[in-house]
C-alpha cells in the first residue's frame, strides 16, 4: 500500500510539473508575441528549468537573441534546438542565415542539403538560401 500511495504522489507531481512547465511556455509565448522579451525571456527560462528538453523555448529564446542582436546567444540557443531536435527545420533554416552572416559559407552549403532533405513546411526558403551563398561568395 505504500508504494502505491508513494507512485500516486509521484504522478501527482509530475503531472502539475508539465501543467507548470504548459504554463510557463504560454505565458512566455503571448509576452513574446506582444514584443515584451525581456519578460518573455524569463517565462521562457522558467519552461526549460521545468523541462530541460523544450526545444521550443529554446527556439523563441534564439529568436529574442536575434532581436538583441546577441549572435553568441542565437548561436547557443539555435545550437541547442538542433541537438535536441535535428529536423528542426526552423532552427536549422534560422542556423544556416546565421552561418551566412557569418561567412561560413562551406558549413552553410552543408547544412542546406540537409534542409533539403528534412523540409516540409519552410521547403520554399531553401532557393533564398541558396541564392544569399552565391551573392555573398562574389563579394
Amino acid at each position: 500500500m505504500n508504494k502505491f500511495i508513494f507512485v500516486f504522489i509521484i504522478l501527482i507531481l509530475n503531472i502539475v510539473e508539465a501543467k507548470a512547465d504548459e504554463d510557463y511556455f504560454n505565458k512566455a509565448l503571448n509576452l513574446f508575441n506582444k514584443n515584451n522579451y525581456l519578460e518573455a525571456k524569463y517565462y521562457f527560462e522558467k519552461s526549460i528549468a521545468f523541462n530541460p528538453k523544450d526545444e521550443k523555448s529554446y527556439l523563441y529564446l534564439a529568436k529574442i537573441s536575434k532581436i538583441n542582436k546577441d549572435q553568441v546567444g542565437e548561436d547557443n540557443f539555435l545550437n541547442t534546438v538542433l541537438f535536441l531536435n535535428p529536423k528542426n527545420e526552423e532552427a536549422l533554416y534560422s542556423r544556416i542565415l546565421l552561418n551566412i552572416n557569418e561567412a561560413d559559407f562551406k558549413k552553410a552549403q552543408d547544412q542546406i542539403l540537409v534542409f533539403s532533405k528534412i523540409c516540409k513546411k519552410l521547403c520554399s526558403k531553401q532557393n533564398d538560401l541558396s541564392k544569399l551563398i552565391i551573392v555573398d561568395n562574389k563579394k
